[in-house]
C-alpha cells in the first residue's frame, strides 16, 4: 500500500496575490490570506523568506524562529517540513519534521485563526504522517486529523488555494492507499471530491507548478482511464518556469512522473 501524503503542498505566489511573510501562488502553504501586503524589503520576514526561497531550508528556519511571531515560527515550520520530507538523510527526516510540527504548534498558540499557521501545522503533521507510513499513520488517527485540519482552514479561508490543493490530494491519497471502497467507506474519500477540488485549485492558482504537478500525479494514480488528461497536466507543470528551488523540486518530480506514464 503506498505512503500517503495526505495532500499537502505548498503554492507561491501568483503576480497579483502575495501573503504577508510569503508569497504564494501550499501553501501550501504559507499572513493569513491572499491580497496581504508583502513584508518590506529588508525586513527580517523578507531575509528568511528569501533564504527558504534558495533552497536554505535550515538556514531559513533559524531566521524565522528568531522571529519569534506567528508568521515567522509558520515559515520556520514550512522550512522544516519541506527539508525534513524532500531533503532530510533517512535517519534525521522523522526528528526533523518532529520540530516541524512543535513550531507550527507554537504558531497557532499565537494566533488560532491565523491560517497560515494552521496550514503549516497540518503540513507538518502530513509529512510525518507520510513518513511513519500508512499503517501507523492510519493506527494513529493521521487520516481522519489530516482532513479535519484542512477543513478547518477552509473555514477561514475558502480560497486558499494550499489548502484546496491539499484537500484533492487528501481525497486522491486516500483512495490510492485504503482503495476506492474502503477509503469512501471509512474515510468519506473519492475520486470525484480529488478532481473536484483539483479543478478549483486551478482556478485559483492557475499559474503554479504544484498544482499541475499534484493533479496529474493523482490523475495517473487513478488508472489508464485518466492517463492522457495526467500527461497533459505534468507536461504543464514542466513548461511552467521554475522561479526558485521548491520550484526545482517539483519540477524533477513532475519530469519522473511525466516519464512513468510513457514507460
Amino acid at each position: 500500500m503506498p505512503r500517503f501524503d495526505f495532500g499537502v503542498a505548498r503554492l507561491r505566489a501568483t503576480p497579483n496575490k502575495l501573503r504577508f511573510g510569503r508569497e504564494i501562488v501550499v501553501g501550501a502553504c504559507l499572513a493569513t490570506c491572499f491580497g496581504m501586503v508583502v513584508a518590506a524589503t529588508g525586513s527580517p520576514t523578507t531575509e528568511a523568506r528569501s533564504t527558504f526561497d534558495e533552497g536554505r531550508y535550515l538556514q531559513a528556519a533559524e531566521l524565522a524562529e528568531e522571529l519569534a511571531t506567528v508568521d515567522g515560527l509558520a515559515l520556520a515550520a514550512e522550512a522544516l517540513a519541506v527539508y525534513g520530507h524532500y531533503i532530510a538523510p533517512e535517519d534525521e527526516r522523522l526528528a526533523v519534521l518532529e520540530r516541524a510540527n512543535q513550531l507550527a504548534e507554537q504558531a497557532v498558540e499565537l494566533d488560532p485563526t491565523h491560517a497560515e499557521a494552521r496550514f503549516q501545522l497540518a503540513h507538518a503533521m502530513a509529512r510525518y504522517a507520510q513518513h511513519i507510513g500508512p499503517v501507523k499513520a492510519l493506527r494513529q488517527g493521521f487520516v481522519g486529523r489530516s482532513r479535519e485540519s484542512i477543513e478547518a482552514i477552509l473555514e477561514l479561508d475558502p480560497d486558499m488555494p494550499e489548502a484546496r490543493l491539499s484537500l484533492a490530494s487528501w481525497h486522491a491519497d486516500v483512495v490510492a492507499g485504503a482503495g476506492r471502497l474502503l477509503g469512501r467507506t471509512l474515510y468519506g474519500a473519492t475520486r470525484d471530491a480529488a478532481i473536484e477540488n483539483c479543478e478549483r485549485t486551478l482556478e485559483l492558482a492557475p499559474e503554479e507548478k504544484i498544482a499541475y504537478y499534484e493533479f496529474g500525479r493523482a490523475l495517473a494514480a487513478m488508472g489508464r482511464r485518466h492517463r492522457d488528461r495526467a500527461r497533459e497536466l505534468l507536461a504543464r507543470a514542466v513548461e511552467l518556469p521554475t522561479r526558485n528551488h521548491f520550484d526545482g523540486l517539483i519540477h524533477e518530480r513532475a519530469r519522473a512522473e511525466l516519464a512513468s506514464l510513457d514507460r
